[in-house]
């Protein structure tokens, strides 16, 4: 039976390993709504979908990062993200035709920012965040 246990727990540490490995570029984020990989450079939403997917993972919805979240934005909307970490992330979840849901880490505040490449003059970049 020590045996057994020996091998499942050895098993699991590695699976916890493999996800924690998958975030090269990043930082992993421990949250009450999950483990997520945060990039280490803002980028553009297409380029943070991209860098998602080159890891093995998907960029992140507003329910999976903000289960409790109403909808809406403003401050306090994701109180699962607040005191995360440092800057804004972007989410999957589209905010009308040329938005995106955004939660910045150290406050938990969504707001909507374009994602649209034809955006000049402006930054519109967040950081990747991953599940």
């Amino acid at each position: 039976m020590t045996k057994k246990l020996f091998f499942i727990c050895l098993i699991g540490l590695l699976s916890i390993n493999s996800a924690y490995a998958a975030c090269d570029g990043g930082t992993v984020i421990m949250a009450s709504s999950g483990t997520f990989c945060k990039s280490n450079v803002d980028m553009n939403w297409w380029s943070a979908a991209v860098w998602c997917k080159t890891n093995g993972m998907h960029l992140a919805t507003m329910y999976e990062m903000c289960p409790s979240w109403d909808g809406n934005i403003g401050s306090g909307k994701c109180p699962e993200l607040s005191a995360s970490g440092d800057g804004g992330v972007w989410s999957a979840t589209a905010n009308e035709s040329e938005l995106a849901f955004c939660v910045d880490l150290p406050n938990g505040k969504v707001r909507g920012t374009s994602y649209n490449k034809a955006s000049v003059g402006r930054n519109h970049n967040n950081l990747a965040f991953c599940k």
